[in-house]
Parts: structure tokens; C-alpha cells; sequence
């Protein structure tokens, strides 16, 4: 029997909800408030490495393939789950951003639309859908690791994370290069659940990443320390977080996380429908106060949960199109 872990599920919903937010702030000048900027740059400077983590902690399937067949039904499993949508969502949104091309930060061109969506996925119509596809290589690529010691497969993927710094956008290259590490990272922790589950002192260490963390925030760092800091507030961003949901396991904001990472990738796959509309509607079209666009944006960010359990999940054909359901 498959067992169950709440606290990861409660890291999943802590991790959509710093998804929604950094995704909510209208605009990169933040209305000049060095406050959310600040907010900005810290939820940025791990977040996306957390999911890596995530991702990797409920890889198991990758230990258990034996041969080529198992390989490509293991691949063809991972294409359904996160390419398909990836496409079917990404195609959806073409002529939504098209119409609204004048309100965009980056407008769509056709001519490239198809090439980029295929082979350059930091070029397409929903940027962040980057990590869907970057995931999906890393599902190809971590098998190819599986009979080495997970230690040395950390090391090898660290030297990689640290020493590769070619910004190649072709198929986003350097993004698998660069979050395999994180991704084993988590298959670590799975192998070592009980061990640092039982860590002492937890609370006294949330507090003193929490502090390095917010310092190291402050300071912008030149393009040479820069895969040492991002490696640093990665690593300390997501162990304060999967700490945070052990502490919070049994409390109702803990139960809150828990349902909400239920519907953690439909989120992803789904607000920027409903964030974009907001944004455009409420701040660029109606000129409401930046703030409260904030808090719009984030509570649209979540519709998507409303979606897919009253509409999506219910036609079996539309929740394996746009959600990547078996």
C-alpha cells in the first residue's frame, strides 16, 4: 500500500499559494513599493526549485523501471500528464492573448508561435508553463541516474547545478541541467523521510533560515556568486517550507494547504486565464488601486479549483486534454 504523506501535500498547497502570489503583482515596477518588490524577488528566489523538490519526492516510478519498455511506458505516461495539457492549455491561450496583444507584456507573434511552443518554451504564449515543460525532460532524463547511489547522483547534479551556466533556450537545456539537482534533492528526502522528519530543534531552525534567507533577499549579488546564492536561498527557501507544513500538519490552515495542493497543478495549468483577465480588467482597463488588484489577483488565482471540480473532472475527455487525468 501507497503511503500517504499530508505534510507534502500541505508543502504542494504552500507552494501554489507562493505561485498565485508571485504571479499577482500586476506589473514588474510594483507601483514603485520597494515592499513588494522585495516580496517579488524573495518568493522568486525558491519557489520554483521547491517544486523541483516536490516533484522529486514522489518520483518513485523511476527506481522501478527495468527495461526499455518500461522506460518509454513510464515516458509516454509522463507525456500524457504534463505534455498534453501543456499544448491543449498553451493552444487555449493563443487567441486570448492575441485579442489582448495591446495589454500585453509580451505580445504573441505568430510567426514563431508553434516553434517556440515546441522548442523554446520561456517564448511561449503562458511563460511559466516553462516548469511544465522542463519537468517533463527531467522525468526523461532522472531514469539515466537510477542505478547510481542517490548521494553520487547529488554531487554529479550539484556540479552540474553550479558549473553548467549556458543560458540555452533551446528546449530549455539549461533549465534540466539546472533543476535536476533539486529534483534528486527530493528523491532524497523520500529516502531519508524518517531521518529528517525527526530532525530536533526544527523551530529554531526555521527561524535562523528565515533570517538568511530575507538578508540574503536584500542584496543583489553579481552574475559569478549568482549560482551559488540562488543554489543557497533554494535550498534554505524550500527546507523552511517543507519544515513549515510538518509544524502545521494538524491545525485547519494546515487542512487548507492540504486541499488546496489536491488542485495544486490544475492551478498552475488554469490561473493565468483568470489572473490575466483581472489584471487587465481591474488594473490596466479600470485603474483600481494597485493593492487591491493584489488581493483580486490572488483570490482569481484560485477559481480554478471551482473549475475543475464542477466542470472539468466531470467530462473524463476535457480532464485528460487540459489536465493530464488518466
Amino acid at each position: 500500500m501507497k503511503k500517504y504523506y499530508k505534510d507534502m501535500d500541505i508543502a504542494r498547497g504552500i507552494g501554489i499559494f507562493l505561485v498565485v502570489l508571485g504571479h499577482s503583482f500586476p506589473d514588474s515596477q510594483f507601483n514603485g513599493s520597494m515592499f513588494y518588490a522585495y516580496i517579488y524577488k524573495l518568493i522568486y528566489s525558491f519557489h520554483m526549485p521547491f517544486f523541483f523538490v516536490i516533484s522529486g519526492f514522489f518520483a518513485y516510478k523511476i527506481y522501478s523501471i527495468k527495461t526499455v519498455r518500461d522506460y518509454g511506458s513510464f515516458v509516454y505516461g509522463k507525456f500524457k500528464r504534463l505534455m498534453v495539457p501543456y499544448f491543449a492549455v498553451s493552444l487555449v491561450a493563443v487567441p486570448i492573448k492575441l485579442y489582448m496583444n495591446n495589454y500585453a507584456a509580451r505580445p504573441v507573434k505568430l510567426n514563431s508561435l508553434i516553434t517556440n511552443i515546441l522548442i523554446y518554451p520561456l517564448d511561449i504564449p503562458i511563460q511559466y508553463f516553462w516548469f511544465i515543460y522542463t519537468l517533463f525532460f527531467i522525468f526523461a532524463v532522472a531514469p539515466i541516474f537510477k542505478k547510481l547511489p542517490i548521494n553520487l547522483t547529488l554531487v554529479i547534479t550539484l556540479l552540474l547545478n553550479l558549473l553548467f551556466t549556458k543560458q540555452i533556450g533551446l528546449f530549455y537545456v539549461y533549465g534540466v541541467i539546472h533543476y535536476l539537482f533539486y529534483f534528486f534533492f527530493g528523491v532524497y528526502l523520500k529516502n531519508t523521510y524518517d531521518k529528517w522528519k525527526s530532525i530536533k530543534n526544527k523551530y529554531a531552525i526555521v527561524l535562523v533560515f528565515s533570517i538568511v534567507l530575507m538578508a540574503m533577499n536584500v542584496f543583489d549579488v553579481g552574475k559569478g556568486a549568482y549560482p551559488y546564492y540562488n543554489l543557497v536561498t533554494s535550498l534554505l527557501g524550500s527546507s523552511i517550507f517543507l519544515m513549515v507544513s510538518q509544524f502545521i500538519m494538524n491545525t485547519s490552515g494546515g487542512e487548507l494547504f492540504r486541499k488546496v495542493g489536491r488542485y495544486s497543478y490544475d492551478i498552475y495549468l488554469l490561473s493565468w486565464f483568470s489572473q490575466t483577465g483581472a489584471r487587465v480588467l481591474c488594473y490596466q482597463m479600470l485603474k483600481l488601486n494597485y493593492s487591491f488588484v493584489i488581493v483580486i489577483m490572488i483570490l482569481v488565482g484560485f477559481i480554478p479549483i471551482l473549475i475543475c471540480k464542477w466542470i472539468l473532472n466531470k467530462i473524463p475527455i476535457l480532464s485528460k486534454v487540459f489536465l493530464g487525468h488518466k
